[in-house]
């Protein structure tokens, strides 16, 4: 519990003190550490953080000052803004007869009020440059931020901060601090089971809500009350499967989802498509052990789990849980479409969705029909060790391409999955047309070293593609779709793709 004292010393007279903060009500006072190594004076109205110490009363002269006593505060520079005495010391005084009432309910108010007024007092550092001041929006979306307040922190004018922040972000610095508080406003709904829109807009810096549900409709295009009701059957996914995908295109959003942030490390785990979509959701880190305790702090109503990667210790905290629903591994995207519609009874939803992917992918098929018919083709992906040969089925890409796109396959590739070759046995296959998926320009200018690189016919006829397919995953909806336009695309295809 933080606690306060007022302390008058007489000329000459020294008070050792603990880690707390030292508010100077009258005159000035020398604060020494313990080893002598900093002696510090203080001028009346300036409050600083002590470490450890000594305070010592100027000669002739009484000094008047407040001790804060923070527990568990750590040990850091803080900075204090120079405040009047006749504005701080009555606060202070009205804190220590709330300190010291037998009342609950006055300790409690005596902690708030004392938070509310040190938070009052610190002083940010200056911002050194543009990097620092994002830092700060994204740490304070719960402050009213200005463009002059930023500016000042940052040691520039208005309109020279403007412009560098622009240069930056893309963005003004008045519609990134805008666009970051509604980023907080969805998480906020999606994790907290319950919170009104009124406490939202509290929590995030606007006192009126009326103005804050106009805001958030004209950013997302629908009210706080509308997105509520997309989360309303709270819905967390406990695999190494982007199964939020499919939730997302059954106008569900998931209380919590799983991420990789080593393979998307710029879009906070997930492929691009689903950064924006997912804002406010729980990100799982998929790269390590799921936490049940993590998961159970966003209160899902309902956890759709997947056999997970990192064995079976995974599984044991979710066995007897009534909320969990398995699905086991599906031979196709809509299976799962299926199979998770059914949960939350929205199988309507995706008659539609398969009618309009079905659209799409006649579009695509027409426009791709000179490329993919123009020779036999073979799907390599170049990973760090392996070089990895794919077959034309039982993988979604590759039936994508190969069944329902109908790029013509190597008539000796492999049945189905994958298997690892070198080089020497990719010249023995010898295809028209080799497309890299998932593979950096980088891996495949190493494997083009090799001394038969040259001798392969795609190379020949410079029949070798290697599109940024980083995100390319049709396994969900918006994966599948994302997967064709970016293929058709990379083909220099996609003006028409809309109206074919």
């Amino acid at each position: 519990m933080n606690r306060i004292t007022h302390h008058l010393l007489e000329e000459g007279e020294e008070l050792t003190a603990p880690p707390s903060i030292i508010y100077v009500a009258a005159n000035s006072v020398a604060v020494k550490s313990k080893d002598l190594s900093l002696v510090k004076t203080l001028s009346e109205g300036k409050a600083y953080w002590m470490k450890s110490g000594a305070i010592l009363s100027p000669a002739n002269k009484y000094l008047n000052i407040y001790i804060i006593e923070i527990t568990n505060m750590k040990q850091e520079e803080i900075y204090f803004t120079p405040t009047e005495p006749c504005k701080i010391c009555p606060i202070l005084d009205e804190l220590l007869l709330l300190q010291k009432s037998t009342s609950f309910l006055d300790r409690c108010h005596c902690q708030a009020k004392l938070w509310n007024l040190i938070g009052s007092m610190t002083e940010v550092q200056p911002l050194d440059d543009i990097d620092q001041t994002i830092h700060y929006i994204n740490n304070n979306s719960h402050k009213q931020l200005t463009v002059q307040d930023l500016a000042e922190k940052a040691r520039m004018t208005p309109v020279s901060f403007a412009r560098a922040f622009k240069k930056k972000t893309g963005i003004p610095p008045k519609e990134y601090v805008l666009d970051t508080k509604l980023k907080k406003a969805k998480e906020l709904i999606v994790q907290n089971k319950g919170i009104n829109i009124k406490d939202v807009a509290l929590q995030i810096g606007i006192q009126d809500e009326f103005y804050f549900s106009r805001l958030f409709k004209k950013r997302e295009g629908l009210s706080p009350s509308i997105y509520i009701k997309k989360i309303q059957d709270r819905v967390a996914v406990v695999s190494q499967l982007f199964l939020q995908d499919h939730l997302l295109s059954l106008g569900i959003q998931p209380v919590a989802a799983p991420v990789y942030p080593s393979i998307f490390p710029k879009t906070n785990g997930v492929p691009s498509y689903l950064e924006k979509p997912l804002e406010g959701t729980f990100l799982l880190n998929a790269e390590k052990t799921f936490n049940s305790k993590d998961i159970m702090t966003v209160d899902p109503d309902f956890i759709i789990k997947t056999s997970l990667h990192h064995g079976e210790q995974q599984t044991l905290t979710w066995m007897k849980n009534k909320e969990v629903h398995s699905i086991d591994f599906q031979k196709t995207w809509d299976d799962y479409l299926d199979q998770i519609a059914r949960l939350f009874g929205r199988e309507e939803a995706v008659a539609t969705i398969k009618k309009d992917m079905g659209q799409l992918e006649k579009r695509a098929k027409k426009m791709l029909r000179g490329v993919a018919r123009s020779g036999e083709w073979a799907v390599v992906w170049v990973r760090n060790e392996e070089i990895r040969l794919y077959g034309a089925s039982n993988h979604a890409c590759m039936e994508l391409l190969f069944q329902t796109l109908e790029f013509k396959p190597h008539q000796d590739l492999p049945k189905s999955g994958y298997i690892s070759i070198t080089v020497n046995e990719l010249l023995d296959l010898n295809p028209d047309k080799i497309l890299f998926l998932w593979s950096t320009k980088a891996a495949v200018d190493r494997v083009a070293k090799h001394p038969e690189w040259n001798q392969l016919k795609a190379v020949e006829n410079k029949d070798i593609y290697i599109p940024s397919s980083q995100e390319w995953d049709p396994w969900g909806p918006l994966g599948r779709k994302h997967m064709i336009e970016g293929l058709v695309s990379y083909f220099n295809l996609d003006k028409t793709l809309l109206y074919i």
